[in-house]
């Protein structure tokens, strides 16, 4: 457990020092956003993209791995919806607890997998990304269309995944691969030295996004939602995992993607949308801060 928890502290304390960063003069607000769009339209795509254009994806249980990718999430969002009349919550912040329940934070990921797994685990990732982005995208934005304030509709979450620079960098690199042109060796090292710095610019980003005070508001649906997140998901895709067959690196990256905080894209799409930004913003952080102590349990639990 040490030696786990000794390996996961460099990628946390990356995101301390984001957050610290972004109380201080060097980085003023407005510098924050830039940083971000090179991040998730530069950095993440070209690892992505390098990682499945080189990798033997014959190897991979890519139907399998495929169904517990989409199947965790669906199962959650359906127990949620079920008991929603139950719930005393409004439906923005119905909207911002299942968004909470479902997303998973890629920048946290893919240097988490590095570290334990190994990297050539990254194609497992991107595999997980390219199934996991689209589906969660329809049913956040379907949730929020029916129980959020603002004007959402499943369509307009269609054309936004056909932009997804992830998707594209997936979809790209699979396309390479498959046609066995191959990349020359001077894109490859191009996209590779790109790759290299998304982990660690991306872990900043998510230190700079933290919010505190919006933390200590509406505790007990942060509460749940952290229960929701970082327990029962993994449970699930544990258990998927396991009705699959799925063993090695195929396993661990199933539960430990879906055993990740939620992603900030929830709280851009909870404000954008109708649905419960404040309270979006307190489950973020509160989950990033909470995933220190689950994450290396379930490391511990899953073995490396």
């Amino acid at each position: 457990m040490l030696v786990v928890v000794a390996t996961i502290a460099p990628i946390f304390l990356i995101i301390v020092a984001g957050f610290c960063l972004r109380r201080t003069k060097l980085f003023p607000a407005e510098a924050w956003p830039p940083i971000e769009r090179i991040t998730y339209y530069l950095l993440f795509p070209s690892l992505l993209f390098v990682s499945l254009a080189t990798a033997k994806i014959d190897d991979l249980p890519i139907a399998s791995l495929g169904i517990g990718v989409v199947g965790t999430p669906a199962l959650m969002a359906l127990l949620l919806l079920i008991f929603r009349p139950a719930m005393k919550l409004d439906g923005p912040g119905f909207t911002s607890l299942t968004q909470g329940a479902i997303r998973f934070n890629t920048y946290i990921g893919i240097p988490l997998v590095i570290a334990f797994y190994g990297p050539e685990t990254i194609a497992l990732g991107a595999v997980f990304i390219a199934f996991m982005v689209p589906f969660i995208n329809v049913v956040s934005v379907w949730v929020l269309a029916k129980y959020g304030s603002g004007n959402a509709s499943t369509l307009g979450a269609v054309k936004e995944m056909t932009r997804n620079p992830l998707i594209i960098a997936c979809v790209a690199g699979i396309i390479v691969k498959v046609s066995g042109l191959g990349l020359a060796t001077p894109l490859a090292t191009f996209f590779e030295l790109l790759g290299r710095a998304a982990p660690a610019v991306g872990l900043i980003c998510v230190g700079a996004g933290l919010d505190l005070a919006a933390a200590r508001a509406g505790r007990f649906w942060v509460g749940l939602s952290a229960m929701l997140k970082l327990v029962a998901m993994p449970l699930i895709a544990l258990g998927f995992a396991q009705a699959l067959g799925l063993t090695g690196a195929a396993a661990y990256v199933l539960v430990m993607f879906h055993a990740l905080p939620t992603a900030p894209s929830a709280y851009i799409l909870a404000r954008q949308l109708g649905g419960d930004a404040r309270l979006m913003a307190g489950i973020l952080t509160t989950q990033t801060a909470l995933a220190i102590i689950t994450l290396p349990v379930w490391i511990s639990l899953l073995g490396n």
